[in-house]
C-alpha cells in the first residue's frame, strides 16, 4: 500500500515539476543577468575614466526613436484588438502575439537607458528601482510571450499596449529635455501621473480578468504583484522629491 501511495504522489509531482521547468526555461533569465553583469562591468570601467560626453543629436535621436518604435507597437496592438485593447473575451491572434513580441524586444532596447547613464556617470539615476525594473521586466514579458496559451484570450495585450503608450509620453518628454526645451512643471507632473496610472490600471485589469476572463491565474497574480512592487518602489521616490522641493522652497 505504501508503495502504491508513493507512486501515486510521484505521478502528481512530476507534471508540476515539468510545468515549473517549462516556465523557468521560457524566461530570458540570461538576458537579465547579462544586463546586470554588463552594468557592473561598465561601472567599474568608468570609475577610472572621465564621464563621457554624449552629443545632443545622439540623445535626441535615441529618444525620438523610442517614441516612434513604441508608437508603432501601440498601433499594432490597437489594430490587432480592433481598438478593444483590454483584450478580455477576445480570441488571441498571430497579430496580437506579434505586437506583444515587439513589445518584449523593446525591453532590450530600453536597456540603452542604463548604458547612457553609466557612460555619463549619472550615478544618481542608476537607482535600485531603475536596475530592478530593467532586469526583471524583460523576464516577465519574455515569459508571457513564450508561455501564454494561444487557446485563451488576447487579455495579455493590454499590459503591452498601455506600457508602449506610456513610453511614447516618457520618451517624448526626454527628447524635449535633450533639446534643452524645458517643459513646464505641470507637464513633468503629468508624465509621473501617467506612469502611476499605468501601474494602477494594470492591477485593476488583472483583477478584473479573474472574474471576466478565463486567463490562467498565474499571469494575473504576476501582473498584480509586479505592479504593486513598482508602486511600492516608485511612490517613496516621488514623495521624497516632493518633500525635498518643499523644503527648498521654505
Amino acid at each position: 500500500v505504501v508503495r502504491r501511495v508513493h507512486l501515486r504522489n510521484r505521478d502528481r509531482t512530476m507534471p508540476l515539476m515539468e510545468d515549473a521547468a517549462y516556465h523557468l526555461s521560457s524566461m530570458p533569465i540570461a538576458g537579465s543577468l547579462g544586463y546586470l553583469l554588463s552594468v557592473e562591468y561598465l561601472r567599474k570601467a568608468m570609475d577610472k575614466r572621465e564621464a563621457m560626453v554624449i552629443s545632443k543629436p545622439i540623445m535626441v535621436a535615441y529618444n525620438l526613436a523610442q517614441v516612434v518604435i513604441n508608437l508603432y507597437v501601440a498601433y499594432v496592438l490597437f489594430v490587432a484588438t480592433g481598438g478593444r485593447v483590454w483584450g478580455m473575451g477576445m480570441p488571441d491572434s498571430p497579430m496580437v502575439r506579434h505586437g506583444v513580441y515587439l513589445h518584449y524586444l523593446c525591453k532590450y532596447l530600453d536597456m540603452i537607458d542604463t548604458l547612457l547613464i553609466v557612460l555619463r556617470k549619472k550615478s544618481e539615476q542608476c537607482s535600485f528601482l531603475h536596475l530592478w525594473h530593467h532586469s526583471t521586466i524583460v523576464i516577465v514579458w519574455g515569459w508571457v510571450h513564450n508561455t501564454f496559451p494561444t487557446e485563451y484570450t488576447a487579455v495579455y495585450s493590454y499590459g503591452a499596449w498601455i506600457n508602449a503608450c506610456v513610453h511614447v509620453v516618457m520618451y517624448f518628454y526626454y527628447a524635449l529635455t535633450a533639446m534643452n526645451i524645458r517643459p513646464p512643471p505641470p507637464l513633468k507632473k503629468a508624465v509621473t501621473m501617467v506612469q502611476l496610472t499605468q501601474f494602477a490600471s494594470c492591477i485593476v485589469h488583472a483583477v478584473s480578468a479573474l472574474f471576466i476572463d478565463a486567463t490562467p491565474i498565474q499571469y494575473n497574480i504576476t501582473q498584480v504583484l509586479y505592479h504593486i512592487g513598482m508602486l511600492k518602489l516608485f511612490l517613496p521616490l516621488l514623495l521624497g522629491k516632493k518633500s525635498s522641493s518643499k523644503t527648498k522652497e521654505r
